[in-house]
């Protein structure tokens, strides 16, 4: 048994020095599952109420992260994740960017789809952007992604891909449009109209991580960032029908997002598995804020909600999923979302810009090393001529 244990302990130890030094073939591939608005709450490790045996399957075997921090809101958090950087110092603290508005992520940033380009990764984005596209030049393909399939904007219907915004007019006056919104690469698409876009988006990532495993040479970055299970509140029926105890229509159609949701997860998770991919691969999963209460989402027993720097708006279910983890467990540091770029850069042997804010967490989530935070910023902001900020 011990000769055993030493076996696998000095193989994992090989393995991690073949992709460190420099062996692309041997770099891992890495999966990043972005859910939008799932609070607290809203995962069966904190609520047995929560059908979803796929994600709690991973989180099981996985290590767990019981102080995951993000930004209050989606905008602000995926340009945490992308860049590395805190929000505040890259002018993207203040809100979720608006469909009708002229700007984006700062073009100045390195993202992380272009850090791992240059170690040999191939880099793939399938769901919401939500980071500008005013220009091309803020759209995924122009930041380091070779692919993009999905949406650009902060939120749509699951099944028409419609989106409405407000255009402010003069004299206060107000005028709604609307839009369809869906791109494969730059061209509008149409997937089926009858197709839930949770189904949609694995259906993508299972076919770019098939091609990959059937063609591609080097490690593959798939960042998903699901629609699911932002507003507004649809999902079929048969999800729905899973939550018949639940005597709040609004959050029976919530938790039956967050299944419909889990079965897209399997998928994607299955396709790993099948293509040959899953052994050398990192998934994580994380939510990119707290929960609407608006929306039905949870966040109890922690106080506030999204658009809040309260707990229950900014601390958010999360887990590292991977065979190169030696075992799973429960990880009770400090995270915060700008360590992702600068874990994940380092675990794949790329140089990591030294304006980053994050840092490196890869080795306390193993439990090799002590945790590697003990303070972050929440944010830095004004709204509404008041100062929001908070530090750790």
């Amino acid at each position: 048994m011990a000769a055993a244990a030493l076996h696998a302990l000095v193989a994992l130890a090989m393995h991690w020095v073949a992709f460190v030094a420099g062996d692309v073939s041997s770099r891992p591939h890495v999966v990043f599952i972005l859910v939008d608005d799932l609070g607290y709450n809203d995962v069966s490790w904190h609520n047995p109420a929560v059908k979803m045996p796929n994600i709690a399957s991973l989180a099981a075997e996985g290590v767990t992260l019981e102080q995951s921090y993000v930004l209050p809101v989606c905008t602000p958090t995926r340009s945490a994740i992308l860049t590395g950087r805190y929000p505040y110092t890259i002018g993207r603290q203040s809100s979720a960017l608006k469909p009708l508005r002229p700007t984006g992520l700062t073009l100045n940033a390195t993202l992380l789809p272009e850090a791992l380009k240059t170690v040999g990764y191939h880099t793939h984005a399938v769901g919401k952007w939500h980071l500008g596209f005013c220009k091309w030049q803020y759209t995924p393909t122009y930041r380091g992604f070779d692919s993009f399939f999905g949406f650009y904007t902060g939120g749509q219907k699951y099944y028409t891909k419609i989106k409405k915004a407000d255009l402010k007019l003069d004299g206060g006056r107000k005028l709604v449009v609307a839009g369809y919104d869906f791109r494969s690469d730059k061209k509008v698409f149409f997937p089926p109209e009858e197709e839930y876009s949770s189904l949609t988006f694995a259906r993508r990532a299972r076919d770019v991580i098939l091609t990959h495993g059937s063609s591609a040479d080097g490690p593959l970055f798939l960042y998903l960032p699901f629609q699911s299970v932002h507003g507004p509140l649809q999902v079929p029926e048969r999800y729905f029908n899973m939550y018949r105890g639940i005597d709040d229509t609004n959050r029976r159609i919530f938790l039956g997002m967050v299944s419909a949701l889990d079965d897209a997860v399997g998928i994607v998770v299955s396709a790993l598995r099948s293509s040959g991919l899953y052994n050398n691969s990192v998934i994580v999963f994380t939510s990119d804020n707290g929960g609407s209460t608006k929306g039905a989402g949870s966040n109890w027993p922690l106080k506030g909600h999204k658009s809040t720097l309260w707990e229950g708006g900014v601390r958010v279910p999360g887990f590292v999923h991977s065979p190169l983890l030696s075992s799973p467990g429960v990880y009770r540091g400090l995270f915060h979302a700008v360590d992702w770029f600068a874990t994940i850069a380092g675990l794949a042997g790329a140089a990591v810009p030294p304006e980053v804010d994050g840092v490196d967490q890869w080795a306390a989530l193993a439990g090799r090393e002590a945790p590697a935070r003990d303070s972050f910023v929440y944010n830095i902001a004004y709204s509404q001529d008041a100062l929001k900020a908070a530090v750790r």
